[in-house]
């Protein structure tokens, strides 16, 4: 463990945030688990932090990003926002790139997406009584001029992964992570409730780390609860169980874990559980200031 101190030290030596502040704001916190374990927590835009740092470091990363129009963290450069499906597109794909530069040759890449329906039908009535960051007045997927047919699914998530495979990408296995338990759609009478999701599994070689033993006889289909343990702080957050899977599956027993979207931190706090150092990335202050809080009790 203080090989890796050490190496994280050197690491992120470069990184101008690591000792600014602006204002009352900190731009990185760490620390070190009572098992000897370290992580580091960084707020700021992914392609600029992770363009700062050593290449081929992380083991395995595992995030899942904003999802076009869905939420709005109030964060300025945040992604998710973008006025078209092409930005969005374009956004992601140079973030994967930065991610694609700090993954080790023999690393592996999960990346959870959800999808959006485009309404066209303007701006919303009344109050999203289950979670407020979902309403954001006059969304792109609620405006005219989008440029795909009213009420269809979108795509967004195999747009990105295509467009991830044309960058170099190598999509081993999409992933359905169905999602038990989640909440009924009562308002969507004329089409089927969703109840999954795409875990994409990339790399950036043809050999990387992969322990199949530990799929326990699911292969493509993962079934997990749809409903995460938080405290409220972070309403899209995903389920441990999902990223234990990630891990298990994906990432040497004492290796190096990256979640450039953080979140509420839970890809870092199970890293750290299951006896791998982490790191992460996130650009609301809010959501950095609530991981720093909850990891450090690891």
């Amino acid at each position: 463990m203080v090989e890796f101190a050490d190496h994280m030290d050197s690491l992120f030596n470069k990184l101008q945030m690591e000792t600014l502040s602006e204002g009352t704001r900190t731009n990185h916190w760490k620390g070190e688990t009572i098992n000897g374990l370290h992580w580091d927590l960084y707020r700021g835009d992914i392609v600029e932090t992770l363009s700062q740092l050593d290449e081929n470091t992380f083991n395995c990363v595992v995030t899942s990003p904003p999802y076009y129009w869905q939420r709005d963290y109030q964060s300025e450069g945040q992604i998710g926002l973008e006025k078209t499906i092409d930005e969005y597109v374009r956004a992601m794909k140079l973030a994967m790139q930065s991610v694609n530069r700090v993954l080790r040759k023999d690393g592996v890449l999960f990346l959870n997406l959800g999808d959006t329906y485009y309404s066209g039908k303007g701006q919303p009535k009344g109050d999203d009584k289950k979670n407020k960051a979902r309403r954001m007045g006059l969304r792109a997927v609620d405006a005219s001029g989008l440029g795909v047919p009213r009420k269809t699914t979108i795509g967004i998530p195999w747009r990105v992964a295509l467009a991830m495979i044309e960058d170099g990408w190598v999509l081993r296995s999409p992933i359905i992570w169905r999602r038990e338990g989640v909440l009924p759609e009562f308002t969507s009478v004329d089409r089927p409730w969703r109840t999954y999701e795409m875990l994409f599994m990339f790399t950036k070689s043809q050999k990387y780390f992969f322990d199949r033993t530990k799929l326990n006889g699911e292969e493509d289909i993962w079934t997990i609860s749809g409903r995460p343990k938080t405290d409220g702080v972070h309403n899209a957050a995903f389920p441990e169980e999902l990223v234990q899977k990630c891990l298990s599956v994906g990432c040497p027993a004492e290796g190096i874990v990256l979640d450039p979207f953080a979140g509420s931190g839970t890809t870092l706090r199970v890293a750290l559980q299951t006896g791998r150092n982490a790191v992460g990335v996130d650009i609301s202050d809010k959501y950095c200031h609530y991981i720093a809080s909850t990891v450090s009790k690891v």
